[in-house]
């Protein structure tokens, strides 16, 4: 069995020795990491080479969604098989050891599914929640949320003490059987930011059945900085860029 891991970087080469999770995964023969600098930043590849952490550079900015699909890209051809295998979407300011991914894949097999989450709290001592599970939104839901700052569809985790399925989560983790990535096509590369990990979990649901499966035995710290929304900034007109998109797509099919 392969866990395959892809990480994006963007300029996150300091956290990542903050956090030091990639250098002891990699130690495992039964993880590859494979990590893509988005921002060509200095040092970073050599810190790979030294962690074994398999490098790749992009010559330009690409979306979320098309880096972790030139990762995919790269494993499967590497790849004998996808059967029996995983493929982890893990953000670089994601802490997370081998013992909870080792137990995430046994919650998935045991609950027969091909798309899961975990518990992420934005701190180490677990008490500060990250929002990273929610109800399929509304229009109004969006609207809501940027101008009132209450978002309805998120699910309040609290309530939860066993694995159960969700409609989606964010894509700071997602870890799916590399077979289902492959069936889903990946991410929509039409989305630059926001959005790619609602529309995959969409897909995921309404083509093939197939739910997240959230994982609260599973607790792990996720250190977000998020970015500046502010009207007119670069944050804020992809996001509502994004927004059009999963609308128009789950209104028109496109």
């Amino acid at each position: 069995m392969n866990i395959c891991i892809s990480v994006v970087s963007h300029c996150h080469l300091a956290i990542l020795k903050k956090l030091n999770t990639l250098p002891i995964l990699a130690k495992n023969k039964n993880i590859i990491i494979k990590l893509q600098d988005n921002s060509n930043e200095p040092g970073l590849q050599e810190w790979c080479l030294d962690n074994n952490i398999n490098y790749q550079c992009n010559n330009q900015q690409l979306g979320f969604g098309q880096n972790n699909n030139i990762v995919f890209s790269s494993f499967k051809k590497e790849l004998p098989t996808l059967d029996n295998g995983y493929f982890v979407v893990l953000n670089p300011d994601v802490a997370i050891n081998e013992a909870q991914l080792f137990e995430l894949i046994t919650t998935m097999k045991s609950n027969k599914a091909k798309l899961a989450a975990i518990d992420l709290y934005k701190d180490i001592e677990f008490k500060d929640p990250d929002n990273s599970i929610r109800n399929f939104p509304k229009l109004s839901d969006f609207i809501k949320s940027f101008i009132f700052k209450n978002n309805p569809s998120i699910i309040n985790k609290n309530k939860i003490d066993t694995p159960c399925f969700a409609p989606w989560a964010a894509g700071s983790f997602l870890c799916f059987t590399l077979s289902h990535y492959e069936q889903l096509g990946g991410f929509d590369e039409g989305y630059f930011m926001y959005c790619e990990d609602l529309d995959i979990c969409y897909r995921s649901s309404i083509q093939y059945n197939e739910q997240v499966l959230y994982c609260p035995n599973i607790k792990a710290i996720h250190l977000a900085q998020h970015a500046n929304r502010s009207i007119f900034s670069m944050h804020f007109i992809w996001h509502i860029t994004s927004i059009c998109r999963y609308f128009k797509k789950r209104i028109f099919g496109v």
